[in-house]
């Protein structure tokens, strides 16, 4: 022990130093690849939206400018500045990934700590794929830890800024005392970011994601320059870190089909269903009930006045999906389009939400609906115990499907580098510095 510094050694600190890319399984492997593949489609994506000038603009005015990459454009940052942007427009437009047992979204608060400072020193992509890995398994073991100790529910940045730091550290190559002072910062500094008032009043704050990342990052670098900080509370949370190594948090992460909260999503794959089926859509629907677990009724914006609301309100994004077929990031860049659409505002009104026990008893470990469609002559259709495509397991996806994801997602952005950008991050375990992927999704609007 040593008490001048409150440090000791910990399973965590030991877990992370230790942890090494070619002592994994191909499982563990692919995992994470899948991981930095889908939240770079959903960045790149996300670049396109109209506030990522004014959000530039204001970063700039604080920490200047510099050569960090903000991918999907011509733009360079200051490094934070960078780290910032490229979780921002990852966690955009709600398609990034998320984990069932910590309640949120891992990739897009550690993926683009990792990669913005990895190309900033030229880390290599083994550096960076295990700074990754190593980040979700921290972040997931942090969410559980708050949730354990009760108060209110933190969004997503609320855990994952002590993951992004960890993950940093790694590729920072810090020391034992010094990882554990980096934890022990990211703790007292990570973002307060209330979860249930983040659904209630969606923003551009998008659960802190954006803030987790700086911070986790801020964190690491303060650390390494001799910053100290508390004894980290996941240090002594023995019984949770008894599994590191036997469970890989990285494997378990989910992907979304559509870009809406996660909540919606096994409502949307019955009606996706059902319009196969039947060959009908809004026209013909008269009324839509949904059975849920009881965090998803506060999602139940019908009038959403922006886009960013729009996403977290399960009433309009079924309506939308009813006229429509699909809520793509494409669907949200004509904002005035999608939030006055008279048909799609009348639907939502239709759209009913109950709660129904023994969902409730199964979240978060399971997002479980029953849907119900009423039809204008009275037929009625019903599905039961629907799950999200893409949760880990059964429902996951192919390589195949994860690859077209982000080629829907990046084509309009990248163009024929989507090709080489998933090559690149299928390879990155050979790749000597980051920067080569990161060349690749460096592109001018213009």
């Amino acid at each position: 022990e040593n008490t001048s510094t409150g440090t000791m050694d910990s399973a965590i600190i030991k877990y992370v130093q230790e942890w090494k890319w070619e002592a994994q399984t191909e499982t563990t492997q692919r995992a994470t690849k899948r991981a930095i593949l889908d939240l770079l489609g959903c960045a790149v994506a996300g670049c396109r939206h109209n506030t990522i000038p004014s959000v530039v603009q204001s970063i700039e005015k604080i920490d200047g400018k510099g050569a960090s990459c903000v991918w999907g454009t011509s733009i360079t940052m200051d490094m934070k500045g960078a780290v910032f942007l490229n979780a921002y427009t990852g966690a955009l437009f709600d398609m990034d990934d998320g984990h069932r047992r910590a309640q949120g979204h891992p990739g897009a608060v550690i993926v683009p700590a990792v990669l913005t400072v990895g190309a900033a020193i030229g880390a290599t992509g083994i550096e960076v794929l295990e700074a990754v890995a190593v980040g979700y398994d921290v972040a997931v073991r942090e969410a559980v830890r708050i949730r354990e100790a009760g108060g209110p529910r933190k969004g997503s940045s609320g855990w994952c800024a002590p993951g992004a730091a960890i993950a940093v550290g790694k590729l920072l190559k810090l020391t034992d005392e010094q990882m554990t002072h980096a934890l022990g910062l990211a703790e007292y500094f990570t973002p307060q970011a209330g979860q249930d008032r983040s659904v209630a009043y969606p923003s551009m704050a998008k659960e802190g994601i954006p803030w987790g990342a700086y911070t986790g990052s801020f964190c690491a670098h303060l650390a390494a320059g001799g910053f100290t900080g508390h004894r980290p509370h996941l240090a002594d949370a023995h019984e949770l870190c008894a599994d590191l190594g036997k469970r890989i948090e990285v494997e378990s992460a989910y992907y979304k089909k559509w870009a809406a909260c996660r909540w919606a999503h096994p409502a949307l794959d019955g009606l996706s269903r059902w319009k196969k089926e039947s060959g009908k859509g809004i026209a013909g629907v008269k009324h839509v009930k949904i059975e849920s677990f009881e965090k998803a009724l506060g999602l139940s914006n019908r009038k959403p006045t922006s886009t960013l609301q729009a996403v977290y309100s399960i009433p309009f994004s079924l309506a939308y999906f009813l006229k429509h077929g699909q809520i793509e990031p494409e669907d949200l860049l004509d904002e005035e389009a999608m939030v006055r659409d008279p048909e799609i505002l009348d639907m939502a009104q239709r759209i009913d939400m109950e709660e129904k026990p023994s969902y409730t008893a199964e979240f978060p470990l399971r997002c479980i609906q029953d849907l119900t469609v009423t039809l204008h002559d009275d037929s009625v259709w019903t599905m039961e115990s629907l799950e999200s495509p893409g949760d880990p397991g059964e429902r996951a996806f192919t390589d195949d499907e994860m690859v077209t994801k982000f080629n829907t997602l990046a084509k309009p952005v990248l163009g024929c580098k989507c090709k080489a950008a998933v090559d690149a991050v299928e390879t990155l375990d050979t790749m000597q510095d980051v920067n080569e992927l990161v060349k690749l999704l460096t592109v001018s609007l213009e």
